[in-house]
């Protein structure tokens, strides 16, 4: 089977998503993601795409780089041991961190691709609509909330695993929706 860099980046998130939403394991979906993230990344950078991930480093701390926030403490505790060998050493995995770098890949992807598989569709706009207080105020992230909000209403006064869960139905229903597997913008599922 041959891959290429997009086609692992675009199946490391289809994958991650479909996990996160039905309530699979969260360490695997932080490194899915995270390893979609840094492929999507630098593809990015060398197409000139103004990526979510190029406005966020706008605002890091000076001295700190975005890569750092990915992988510390999660990514690189997943993936290596060398640094603490204990294996009773442990790091706490937020939820929160969890639909973050989910978003952060997804979001980027979108943007490469000028669109993308139904679950990273799914999964922006439900991250959009649970997390409003993050949109800014320009005209086109406002449309995506008011959208968002269309597709899962009243989400915000859910408990988390309600939220979840109406992400998962609202994917499952997009996956059997003719017109949006055809839209130009749509890009193949697994």
């Amino acid at each position: 089977m041959r891959v290429t860099k997009i086609d692992a980046a675009r199946r490391q998130l289809i994958t991650a998503i479909r996990l996160f939403f039905d309530g699979g394991d969260r360490v695997s979906v932080y490194s899915l993601a995270s390893n979609a993230w840094e492929v999507v990344d630098v593809l990015c950078t060398s197409a000139g795409v103004e990526s979510f991930s190029k406005q966020a480093r706008e605002n890091l701390p000076a001295g700190h780089t975005l890569k750092y926030y990915i992988n510390e403490p999660y990514r690189n505790f997943f993936k290596h041991a060398e640094q603490d060998p204990n294996p009773d050493s442990s790091v706490e995995l937020r939820e929160a961190n969890v639909a973050a770098i989910l978003f952060l890949a997804v979001e980027d992807y979108i943007r490469l691709r000028q669109g993308g598989p139904i679950e990273a569709q799914v999964f922006q706009a439900w991250f959009i609509a649970v997390f409003p207080e993050k949109i800014t105020d320009e005209p086109v992230a406002q449309s995506q909330l008011e959208s968002a909000k269309l597709a899962f209403p009243d989400i915000a006064t859910l408990a988390a695993s309600d939220r979840i869960e109406m992400g998962r139905r609202v994917l499952e229903a997009a996956r059997r929706d003719s017109a949006l597997a055809a839209d130009p913008k749509t890009e193949p599922s697994l």
